[in-house]
């Protein structure tokens, strides 16, 4: 009886389902006549059997495709990496294309910097950069990017330097519209935002038109983009503009930087 058993529910059956089902099917025998026996009993125990074992028939299914779900998963999460490290390579790689034309093309003396930290001076909009003195930085000079005007060296130690940003309440740049031709001073407006302080209400100012570096502080070579106008407000009884700029930095998203080494009219520290 047990060998039929085994031969209806298969061998996967737990020994206590097998004692279940063979008492079951001593019942069936024991309920059914001696003629019938072969034919009516086999075909019940085979129903009840499968009655029994159909639930154990699922489970390793079940197994199976929670196994392999958890596969599939894996494998997306490890594709989804590779293809977010290759964006970052081909962004990375695009970056530095842009960085070395921009090398190339300028007429400073640039010296490159990475970003290690953002905001290391307490109460100063700043970051700091991965170079100091011993590669020759020094207090006062000018920070760029290939965007346009970062700000100036504030703190330098032997490795590490603090840039003041031109965002910072505390620092102005002295700024030209390059249509009109008209010279100011930028101060911060919040978030990031500038405006041109010392601006003529009678100047000819149009918006989007490029602001830029005048080189009239000392401080900033003459030419390097700031941003540009995004709106101009007549100040009452005032003989001046009130011009708001958008900097031409995207300053959350700079990663890298270039120290101009050759300006040619710094700040005697």
């Amino acid at each position: 009886m047990y060998r039929l058993l085994e031969i209806l529910a298969g061998r996967t059956l737990k020994p206590w389902i097998t004692l279940a089902a063979a008492v079951t099917l001593s019942m069936v025998f024991m309920t059914t006549g001696s003629g019938d026996i072969t034919g009516i009993a086999s075909a019940r125990a085979a129903d009840i059997i499968a009655t029994l074992t159909r639930p154990f028939g699922i489970f390793p299914e079940m197994i199976r495709l929670k196994s392999e779900n958890t596969r599939l998963r894996r494998e997306n999460v490890e594709l989804m990496l590779r293809a977010n490290h290759a964006d970052e390579a081909i962004n990375e790689n695009q970056r530095l294309r842009e960085l070395l034309d921009f090398k190339k093309k300028s007429n400073l003396n640039l010296r490159s910097a990475d970003i290690l930290a953002r905001d290391p001076l307490p109460g100063v909009n700043s970051i700091l950069l991965d170079i100091g003195k011993r590669q020759g930085a020094e207090i006062h000079q000018p920070v760029i990017c290939s965007q346009g005007l970062v700000g100036k060296l504030v703190q330098v130690g032997a490795k590490t330097s603090v840039v003041q940003l031109i965002l910072d309440r505390n620092l102005g740049a002295a700024v030209r519209l390059s249509d009109c031709r008209v010279d100011g001073i930028t101060k911060w407006a919040g978030h990031n935002r500038l405006i041109i302080e010392g601006i003529p209400a009678s100047a000819p100012v149009h918006l989007n038109e490029e602001v830029i570096s005048s080189g009239l502080d000392g401080i900033f070579p003459e030419g390097i983009p700031v941003g540009e106008v995004i709106s101009t407000n007549k100040i009452e009884e005032s003989l001046f503009l009130q011009v708001e700029i958008q900097p031409a930095v995207v300053f959350s998203k700079v990663e890298e930087v270039f120290l101009v080494t050759n300006n040619p009219s710094p700040v005697t520290p």
